[in-house]
Order: C-alpha cells, then structure tokens, then sequence
C-alpha cells in the first residue's frame, strides 16, 4: 500500500467533513477548485492529495462527492474515536460542552476527576467518574484516546494512569510534557505557545 504523507492524511479529515456537508446539501459532483474555497487550500494542493488515493474523478467533471467520502475513510480507517476526558475544572467542562467532541466520528465517553463533588455528575451527557475507576472504565467503554486537562502537578500521574488503562493516544493541555511509552502517540497541546506563537509570526 502506498504510504501517504502524514500532512496529507490530517488534511484528508478536513476534506471528508467538507464532503459530508456537500452531500447533505444534495451536491452529487465536486471540483477541486470548489473543496479549496470551502476548505481555504489550493486546488493544486486538493488534487496533488487526492492523488495518493488513486486515480479519481474525471477531468472536467469532477468527483463523485459520495465516491471520493468513501475512498477518503476506507484508506485512512475512518472510525469513531471514542476520547475520555480527566480533568472537569474551566476547560475540562468547556471541552465536555465542545459539540464536535459529540458527533458521528468522535464521542467523548466519560471524564474522570479527583474531586467529590463533580463525581457522579453528567455534563453534556458524558457522566464523570473518579480517577480511581478509571481502569475499569476506560476498557468498557473502548476508548482509544485521552485527553489531559489537569493541573501542572497532576499531569504525569495521569498519564501514567492513561497508559496503564491502555490508551493509544493522549492529548495534552497541561502545560508541561509529560513522559509516555513510545507505543502511546501524544499531542502536546500548549494554548499559550500557540498563541505566543502566531504572536511572533505577525
């Protein structure tokens, strides 16, 4: 199978959300030029990602935009991610209300917090255990990856935790990295840095 660059693989995501709205919309055919100005990329650099998917579309017609979805989600092995949450302060609660963590490809499934009186809780729908059931429910519910919302402190115990559970992937809004096998991927995810960041790049 032919390896697919990484940048195009995340902009494949982009691409299959955007599908999904033409279809909805009733549109059977799609140009290049038309996923740029709903995507803000380069008609070049649609066609050049599409690409590496094989030969697709027509020239002068276009995609089949039912077809290319499809051929998007069978090469990159488009499923569900189902994401728990520790962390339920200011953030945790804004990610747990985020409705994108609520749709057809992502479900936030539970979160997970040290403090009493949110345990047992709901928010959003996603009921909030203690930490210290987190190995039981992590497995029941299938989920693959994490997401960090703790204090500074608390972010490596975490992790460790995550992992034990048998997490894939963590993503990490504590700002501080934390140490993790090299068979869990980590996104590292700094809102000051990035802010900062673009700052510098103005």
């Amino acid at each position: 199978m032919k390896k697919v660059p990484k940048n195009t693989i995340n902009r494949s995501f982009l691409y299959i959300r955007t599908l999904e709205k033409l279809i909805a919309a009733g549109r059977d055919q799609v140009s290049s030029g038309q996923i740029a100005e709903l995507t803000g990329l380069t008609d070049v650099q649609i066609r050049k990602d599409i690409s590496n998917f094989g030969k697709v579309g027509k020239p002068r017609v276009g995609y089949s935009t039912k077809e290319l979805k499809k051929i998007l989600e069978e090469f990159i092995s488009y499923n569900v991610a189902h994401v728990v949450l520790f962390g339920v302060g200011n953030l945790g609660s804004a990610i747990l209300k985020y409705p994108g963590f609520h749709q057809d490809k992502i479900k936030l499934v539970a979160a997970f917090d040290r403090d009493s009186r949110k345990v047992g809780r709901e928010i959003n729908g996603v009921k909030i255990y203690s930490v210290d059931k987190a190995m039981e429910v992590i497995p029941r519910n299938h989920a693959d990856i994490g997401i960090i919302a703790v204090p500074e402190e608390h972010s490596q115990a975490i992790a460790d935790i995550m992992v034990s559970s048998g997490l894939k992937g963590i993503v990490n809004f504590s700002p501080t990295t934390v140490s993790v096998p090299g068979k869990v991927k980590i996104r590292n995810i700094d809102l000051a840095i990035e802010f900062l960041s673009l700052f510098c790049q103005l």
